[in-house]
């Protein structure tokens, strides 16, 4: 046999068995990692069914704002602070929440040959807060101007909402380094109602929902729905993998018996994925 005959075949069989090694190896990667784990990061829209909780009207407490004015401390505190006959003239208009940061995690299970198909679980917490002002009108003679003065008070509200989302992932679009997905989940959440409250000259006044004598006593309670999203996953690192997520959800929110309205919530955010090289 020739010499270079021999080479020849020497090499055609270095790169057959590199190439069978690699593949191997490529396999055994794939076969091997199964989960994934990571932390979400975002926004969470909530709609404005609720939000009249926080208004202070009689119509939702009766320990709201009315309440307030006419404790007989208190009383003492505004008459002295208005200088004059005052009363509540408008309580919140259109109430309704601020957009609210979302944090939690994320653990996702493949069932494809690579990553382009999953299910996975996500749990994300966010604290939800109600901003707004009421109207008291003050029966000021010296104010020159037909009628009363009309001046705005803050008032407050804060909640904790949690969100459990298990669901499945499907690709729409997937190549080596990147993965375009649709998710349909389904939804556990619990709300509770933190703090609600008003302020005038600089002091806080809580506002009650349940009774006065036992204010640990909060709203709340857990509700379900479902939902569905969008989502685009590419490759940070050799380790991290970006992942950019918006969902929808429709979900029931349950504060009490009588008050757990159905509505439409949105959350938009990135999740950070450790525990594949592969997409």
């Amino acid at each position: 046999m020739k010499q270079s005959s021999v080479i020849s075949l020497l090499l055609m069989l270095f790169f057959t068995s590199t190439q069978v090694y690699s593949q191997d190896e490529y396999d055994e990667k794939i076969d091997s990692v199964r989960f994934v784990f990571g932390l979400n990061f975002g926004a969470h829209f909530a709609n404005s069914n609720t939000a009249s909780l926080y208004t202070g009207s009689p119509n939702v407490s009766p320990f709201g704002i009315d309440y307030i004015f006419n404790r007989p401390f208190n009383q003492q505190v505004f008459d002295q602070f208005f200088n004059n006959p005052y009363e509540i003239a408008e309580y919140p208009f259109n109430p309704k929440y601020r957009a609210a940061s979302e944090i939690g995690f994320h653990t996702a299970y493949k069932f494809g040959p690579d990553w382009s198909n999953t299910i996975y679980l996500d749990f994300n917490i966010a604290q939800v807060k109600f901003e707004q002002n009421f109207t008291v009108a003050i029966y000021d003679p010296q104010n020159q101007i037909p009628g009363p003065t009309y001046q705005q008070f803050p008032i407050f509200g804060r909640e904790n909402r949690f969100h459990l989302n298990l669901g499945t992932q499907w690709s729409l679009y997937h190549d080596e380094g990147s993965n375009a997905y649709f998710s349909l989940f389904g939804n556990l959440n619990n709300v509770q109602m933190r703090r609600n409250y008003i302020v005038i000259d600089d002091r806080e006044y809580e506002i009650f929902h349940r009774n006065v004598d036992r204010p640990s006593e909060r709203l709340g309670g857990v509700g379900y729905g479902g939902g569905g999203g969008l989502g685009f996953k590419f490759s940070l690192t050799e380790d991290i993998i970006a992942d950019f997520y918006y969902n929808l959800y429709y979900t029931q929110i349950n504060f009490k018996e009588e008050f757990k309205p159905y509505g439409v919530q949105h959350s938009l955010g990135i999740r950070f994925i450790w525990g594949s090289l592969l997409l």
